[in-house]
């Protein structure tokens, strides 16, 4: 892999970084600022020491579920704060009209749907709030944030959707970074599958796939049609404020 986003770590699985990437106003992120990723169960101690020396990651956010944590628990950098923030699964159910409604409508891609789901059930949402919670209070310049799941693409693809909006990098970028998950878990087939051993059916779902276009444009497709812009998303459903994202950028870019 050449991609200067990727971190070659060994026993890490699709571990990126953001810095780099450009925003809209010409600033961009920093370096060693905001890195994301699989899950970490497999690094070794020296790994992890990297992961601070190196990188100073010095807060990571495990967006597992409590299964994934409790049977594939973390390696985590020497003195970084740990805080799981589940975004699966999900809490709310379907009323009866729109269980109708999908009956006599053309059935949706389940990959996709869970998606849209990541943003928009309260159980979800709760989390990816919490997160941003963090990101507002961890600001100091000489540590980053690692943002994780179990293959680094799914729940952690849309976090990393939901961070790179906020921070005002163009959309074609957060695609692109997206995307690149299918690089990146092309080393990391045999990590992952032990990873993934005994989750449950809607994780293992999507872990089983590689990312895809459909999830993306249904992603920006939500947010197109029920938002006016990623901005107001994140206002009306995360509640991060016109000033929290100012915030964010003094503290995340250059």
């Amino acid at each position: 892999m050449t991609n200067n986003h990727f971190i070659e770590l060994p026993h890490s699985i699709n571990l990126r970084t953001l810095a780099g990437y450009q925003t809209k106003d010409g600033r961009f992120i920093k370096p060693n600022k905001i890195l994301r990723s699989g899950a970490l169960d497999q690094l070794t101690v020296e790994d992890s020491q990297r992961l601070a020396d190196d990188y100073g990651v010095g807060l990571v956010i495990d967006l597992r579920t409590d299964e994934e944590a409790r049977r594939h628990p973390d390696c985590l950098p020497p003195d970084a704060r740990y805080y799981q923030l589940p975004v699966m699964p999900f809490s709310d159910h379907a009323s009866f009209s729109q269980r109708l409604k999908r009956h006599f409508t053309k059935s949706e891609d389940p990959v996709v749907h869970m998606y849209k789901k990541m943003l928009t059930d309260s159980h979800a949402k709760s989390a990816y709030q919490d997160m941003f919670t963090l990101l507002l209070n961890h600001t100091d310049d000489d540590q980053s944030v690692l943002i994780h799941c179990t293959a680094g693409k799914d729940r952690t693809g849309v976090a990393a959707m939901l961070v790179e909006a906020a921070l005002g990098v163009p959309e074609e970028t957060i695609q692109a970074d997206y995307l690149l998950s299918n690089v990146s878990l092309e080393c990391s087939k045999i990590q992952l599958a032990v990873t993934r051993s005994n989750q449950s059916d809607q994780v293992e779902t999507m872990g089983s796939l590689p990312v895809n276009r459909a999830n993306l444009q249904a992603v920006f497709r939500l947010i197109a049609h029920d938002y006016e812009s990623w901005a107001d998303y994140l206002e009306t459903e995360l509640n991060v404020s016109q000033d929290n994202l100012a915030t964010m950028q003094r503290a995340y870019l250059i």
